[in-house]
């Protein structure tokens, strides 16, 4: 039985390191949206430029969607290639 334990063990392991990590958005402000939203009500405030904001948003969500974020690693951006 202790076999048996030990490899449920592993699996969840392998499963964990398998899973896709969160991306900088959700890690720092919990989702995407709420980056979004964050960044809208500064605009609205006028903190923020109202004609690039939009366009940098866009970018950011693209660049999320796709999951670029993770090509930053040592010879990640190569995946993205093929």
């Amino acid at each position: 039985m202790a076999s048996v334990a030990s490899m449920l063990s592993r699996v969840r392991r392998l499963e964990a390191a398998r899973a896709a990590p969160l991306s900088p958005f959700a890690q720092a402000y919990g989702s995407l949206t709420a980056f979004e939203a964050e960044v809208q009500a500064e605009i609205d405030a006028g903190t923020l430029d109202s004609v690039d904001m939009p366009i940098i948003l866009a970018s950011i969500r693209k660049w999320d969607r796709e999951r670029i974020w993770s090509a930053w690693r040592r010879d990640r951006v190569w995946e993205f290639g093929k």
